[in-house]
């Protein structure tokens, strides 16, 4: 799983489309929110930008590349 790390100490929101709390998984400092009930995952401004990138970086790694 490309999120490993659970965040604790922050507020916990309520999936907008379903209602029931979500779980905050954190990658480098990216914070997303997953529900897992209806599987929805959000993200803040700006953190998409922030994804593509360390996705970038990772596939480039398996490839060999820096």
């Amino acid at each position: 799983m490309f999120f490993k790390k659970k965040v604790y100490g922050e507020k916990l929101f309520k999936c907008p489309r379903c209602g029931v709390k979500m779980e905050k998984l954190k990658k480098d400092s990216v914070i997303l929110d997953i529900c897992n009930k209806c599987g929805g995952m959000w993200l803040d401004k700006g953190e998409i930008t922030k994804l593509a990138g360390i996705a970038k970086k990772l596939a480039g790694d398996k490839h060999g590349k820096k």
